[in-house]
């Protein structure tokens, strides 16, 4: 075998050999304790008292197959099959976009906002289904929706409610289709998107690992409408959201100065800018209010 006595050390020196300058040596150092963790179904304590232990076969080459496709630029995420988001434990596959953190942040207004109150939700373009669940999760008796137009993606956000045992539900829409949308006369008191923001042009400053395994369809939009999804969900969310009910969004840092002003057109309130902890503009909130004579 690769690894000549099986053992645990040996089989995480031969990991950090293959990946060393592709990925940072705590990277690797994190990223082969999950995977151990995950196949022996250890504990972190597990792992420090049992350096010495020696794998199976089958087990060096679940290993070897990790590396494999970690040199191939996949992501991690997609390789060990699941991410933390706000405390929950998704499930990553092709066909819906990792979570990123920042997201977590977007979560966590959303929440100050609902004061943990009961509330029906929407999420456009829900992907994984993170949000959803996330708010879900952190919320009491509230109703969510998620919809998004990819199939696999759905499939992916329904497998991840029922994972975690909670109560979402994922439909199918094309958001940007002329197609009603039908809620059964259902009003929210909250819509959060996070949609395609990013241009094509701006492919070439993206890693390989994004560009070759994240679906395209949930990244870009087109280089003469940055702003495409956002008209599109603001527009729409016009008809959906109850009064003094809110729409947020996660937003490209370039656009935000646009995204405000498209909002303010539309008529929404209130709106506020924030920025994530990296000081980059990335989310933002706006409040419908209906006016006696409308």
């Amino acid at each position: 075998m690769f690894v000549p006595d099986n053992s645990l050390s040996a089989t995480q020196i031969y990991f950090s050999n293959q990946l060393q300058g592709l990925f940072s040596e705590r990277e690797v150092k994190t990223m082969f304790e999950a995977l151990i963790k995950q196949r022996l179904n250890w504990s972190s304590s597990d792992f420090l008292l049992h350096h010495e232990a020696r794998l199976s076969e089958s087990d060096l080459l679940f290993i070897r197959s990790a590396v494999k496709r970690l040199l191939l630029h996949e992501p991690f995420q997609y390789v060990i099959g699941n991410t933390e988001f706000y405390g929950l434990s998704i499930t990553c596959a092709p066909g819906a976009l990792i979570p990123r953190p920042e997201t977590e942040e977007l979560v966590d207004w959303i929440l100050v906002e609902l004061k943990g109150k009961e509330s029906k939700i929407l999420d456009i373009g829900t992907g994984s289904g993170c949000i959803a669940l996330a708010l879900k999760k952190n919320t009491i008796n509230s109703n969510v929706w998620g919809l998004d137009v990819s199939e696999t993606a759905l499939k992916i956000a329904r497998e991840n409610a029922l994972a975690l045992g909670l109560e979402v539900g994922f439909f199918s829409q094309d958001i940007l289709s002329d197609h009603p949308i039908d809620f059964d006369n259902q009003f929210f008191d909250v819509i959060v998107s996070n949609p395609p923001y990013i241009p094509l042009n701006e492919q070439v400053k993206m890693d390989q690992n994004v560009l070759q395994f994240e679906p395209h369809k949930a990244l870009f939009v087109p280089d003469h409408d940055p702003l495409l999804f956002y008209r599109v969900i603001a527009t729409k969310s016009l008809s959906f959201l109850k009064n003094q009910g809110v729409l947020f969004f996660e937003i490209h840092e370039d656009f935000a100065a646009e995204v405000k002003e498209l909002l303010v057109e539309l008529g929404f309130i209130n709106i506020e800018l924030r920025k994530d902890l990296q000081g980059k503009s990335r989310m933002i909130r706006a409040q419908r209010v209906i006016l006696n004579h409308e």
